[in-house]
């Protein structure tokens, strides 16, 4: 006689715990990001690097090397969340991108009236978008729901594009 397969699946992480995971995902990719950006000028010596001049020293260099560094930390989110175990991982990089990107352009309306609360949003914007990100790509939310934050952080980049120029 031939015994019967038992399939087991592992339980689906509760609602707290994906959000938790997620942010500390945001957490971990914006603090790479950040120590990437202010490590870049410390590699690089000043007196051979024409980013640096002699009143604000490499400032530059962490300009420089912030537009490189948010892309690859988008890149490196896939990754990290799939080790986190976060799945479907690709469905949350691909959304928290999409969140990032419109966070990053409102910071950026944000900073020309006050760039403390500008550079505070980018500070946070992983702990946002992460965490918002995996809400939206769970199995039990609607399509309704989905499409409305897509429509919002569309609503948000183009706002704040208009808001840049």
């Amino acid at each position: 006689m031939i015994a019967p397969q038992i399939i087991v699946t592992p339980p689906a992480p509760s609602l707290a715990r994906r959000i938790a995971l997620a942010a500390a995902a945001g957490v971990v990719l914006t603090a790479a990001l950040i120590g990437s950006t202010v490590l870049m000028p410390a590699l690089a010596p000043a007196s051979q690097s024409r980013h640096c001049g002699e009143y604000t020293g490499c400032v530059s260099t962490l300009f420089l090397a912030w537009d490189p560094g948010r892309w690859i930390a988008l890149a490196a989110a896939w990754p990290l969340l799939h080790l986190l175990r976060l799945h479907p991982s690709w469905q949350i990089a691909l959304a928290a991108a999409a969140y990032l990107v419109a966070i990053w352009q409102a910071a950026l309306a944000i900073m020309s009236a006050d760039a403390g609360a500008g550079l505070a949003l980018v500070l946070f914007s992983g702990l946002i978008a992460y965490p918002a990100a995996a809400w939206v790509t769970m199995p039990h939310v609607s399509v309704r729901t989905r499409v409305l934050t897509a429509g919002a952080a569309l609503g948000l980049f183009g706002l704040a594009s208009l808001l840049v120029q």
